[in-house]
């Protein structure tokens, strides 16, 4: 089987950048380096149309994201060797950091679901609300780490509009204020937090994270708790779903991240579902 590997320098903020040459010099792999926006496209359709049987993706969730929408529907195996900021998809799936000689041989693969929100697929999670206005402050900012994320947290509690929105599940409706709106394929969001605790990749389902509309303060001491998925059990703010179908419609346009790339646009209906068994996982 022919494998090749994508590699996504800018992924990690640039920290693949300075990894990857010295994890593929002068060994003789079959890599396409994805320098610029587009690339990343281009070069898993071009693998598509010649035959590539096993895609190996080097970047992080972001840059997974991309490979999947890519492949529009192609049986191709897909492999992992996370290099970004979070990597919060691999810590559900399990799969580990090795060396890429590994995804050259027999490798055990795992059928996983994935999500579709508006004809756009995701592997571990979709977020609205503030957890989506923080993501987009912090690809709006120049800071890192947990310090762009405070500082992010800390500017949108400010101007936050707590929107009221209307939830339509194949199981159940509902309208409420929320603060934000996750829908988990896997389990961590963030690179440290871990908003769907009970995600299951291949279970046929999505499981939803409602917060409601809280104080401020209230909401500062919420979020460690997600840290290791406390935040469920204080059940006056927070309720767990699980669904098949859904549709969102909100009381005012909000933004929207999907595996942490944010929309381009606020916009005020979105249907989400999932698609059972859709992708081959290699597991090396």
């Amino acid at each position: 089987m022919e494998v090749r590997f994508l590699v996504n320098p800018s992924a990690g903020k640039n920290k693949t950048r300075k990894v990857w040459c010295k994890m593929f010099a002068g060994k003789g792999f079959d890599v396409r380096i994805c320098e610029q926006k587009g690339m990343l496209d281009q070069f898993t359709r071009e693998a598509v149309n010649e035959g590539v049987g096993r895609l190996v993706v080097v970047g992080g969730d972001g840059s997974l994201n991309t490979v999947i929408n890519a492949l529009d529907g192609a049986d191709v195996e897909i492999g992992v060797i996370p290099t970004g900021s979070g990597n919060d998809f691999v810590r559900t799936a399990g799969v580990k950091k090795v060396d890429p000689e590994r995804y050259l041989g027999q490798c055990n693969l795992r059928r996983i679901d994935l999500g579709n929100v508006e004809g756009r697929l995701f592997a571990n999670i979709f977020g609205s609300g503030f957890d989506a206005d923080v993501a987009r402050g912090m690809q709006l900012s120049s800071l890192q780490g947990d310090l762009g994320y405070l500082t992010s947290v800390l500017r949108i509690l400010k101007v936050f509009r707590s929107p009221v929105v209307k939830i339509e599940t194949d199981r159940e409706s509902m309208e409420l204020a929320t603060m934000t709106v996750s829908v988990g394929n896997g389990r961590y969001h963030g690179g440290m937090f871990m908003l769907t605790p009970f995600a299951n990749l291949t279970d046929g389902e999505l499981d939803l994270c409602l917060v409601r509309k809280i104080p401020r303060l209230r909401l500062l001491v919420l979020i460690p708790t997600s840290l290791n998925g406390k935040h469920v059990e204080i059940r006056d703010v927070v309720s767990m779903h699980r669904f098949r179908r859904m549709k969102l419609t909100f009381s005012h346009p909000v933004y929207y991240h999907v595996d942490g790339e944010v929309s381009v646009a606020p916009c005020s209906e979105i249907e989400i579902s999932i698609l059972p068994e859709a992708l081959t996982l290699v597991m090396p």
